[in-house]
């Protein structure tokens, strides 16, 4: 007997393993062997998500290639980057140039950096804001710290002393996060390598989602994803997305976690400890990676993120003429214009 086809219209499409993305009559789609096949629209689709074993055949990947569709694998947990498929465009060489020799004058990287631990402090300066606009009060008597360490930035002089100030902000706002959890929910502190409880799993899921959001943006615009201002660079490491993440935590993933537990979106029974740590089942996996997308587009925080990195072309364009050594020829410069819709990075 046949199996009816499902249709989907979506730019992005999350794919949970065992299965295969095959070409099935001319069209792409997903197959599992137990369900239905799920047919993908290639005029929406722009990227998948592939969650544990997914295998991709010859015929499809040409077909993924042709349509320049970003594929990204994780883990069955979906707490870590495995790696992607995606096209190569030699035609933003320039824009790599520039971002290397930007990168290696320590002026120029350490305003890059602030930029980006400013719009991160940012983030948790308005979520406090709007958590105390809800009324939760204890919020508010972190404004105050938020806004000290955010005025503070401009006087930084080295990149270790941006990051001091990053890290206690960022211990600021975590002790913040585990006052807006109701019960049974609770954090007493970050634990990433594994997750030891539900909400750093869930913490987990949601920064690598965006992780990979973040990576793929940067490699579509032409960045060279490895080298980044506030992340050293480390062999195997997108430094340049990890840079990425940093103002987008708060808005994309923490709130999110706390609206999930805080809602009764997700159980305590609903996650399993594992010797990888502590994970969701199975059964409800799919569900919260939904859940995480359509925030994710509800907030129009890919717009965000676009504008964030069209703040580091600004940045680095503005530096391009001051660079102890010129670039061997003035075209590597990006022309004037090409940002034209440029803005601080707000979320």
């Amino acid at each position: 007997m046949t199996k009816r086809i499902t249709y989907i219209q979506t730019p992005t499409a999350y794919v949970v393993g065992p299965g295969k993305l095959k070409v099935i009559n001319g069209r792409l789609a997903f197959t599992t062997g137990n369900g239905a096949p799920i047919r993908l629209d290639l005029d929406a689709l722009r990227s998948i998500y592939c969650y544990g074993p997914v295998g991709v055949t010859d015929e499809a990947m040409q077909l993924l290639l042709q349509h320049r569709i970003d594929v990204v694998w994780l883990t069955p947990a979906g707490n870590h980057c495995l790696g992607g498929l995606m096209r190569l465009d030699s035609s933003t060489v320039s824009l790599r140039v520039l971002q290397h020799r930007v990168l290696a004058h320590p002026p120029a990287r350490l305003e890059l950096a602030r930029a980006i631990v400013a719009a991160k402090i940012d983030s948790q300066l308005k979520a406090a804001r709007h958590y105390q606009r809800q009324g939760l009060a204890i919020a508010g008597k972190f404004l105050d710290q938020f806004q000290t360490i955010l005025q503070t930035l401009p006087s930084v002089h080295s990149l270790d002393s941006l990051r001091g100030f990053e890290g206690q902000a960022s211990a600021l706002w975590y002790e913040l996060f585990a006052q807006l959890l109701v019960p049974p929910w609770s954090f007493s502190g970050r634990q990433r390598r594994p997750p030891t409880d539900p909400v750093n799993a869930l913490l987990s899921l949601g920064y690598t989602m965006l992780f990979c959001r973040a990576q793929a943006a940067a490699a579509a615009r032409g960045f060279e994803v490895a080298l980044g201002a506030l992340h050293d660079f480390r062999p195997g490491r997108p430094s340049f997305a990890c840079d990425l993440v940093e103002p987008f935590r708060v808005p994309a993933v923490d709130r999110w976690v706390i609206t999930l537990c805080n809602q009764h979106r997700v159980q305590p029974h609903h996650f399993q400890h594992t010797p990888q740590g502590v994970r969701l089942i199975p059964e409800i996996f799919p569900r919260i990676i939904g859940s995480w997308d359509q925030h994710y587009r509800s907030a129009n925080l890919q717009r965000s993120l676009e504008k964030c990195i069209d703040e580091c072309v600004s940045i680095m364009k503005a530096w391009a003429p001051r660079l102890p050594e010129p670039l061997p020829d003035p075209s590597l410069v990006p022309p004037a214009g090409d940002d034209a819709s440029a803005s601080p990075a707000t979320t």
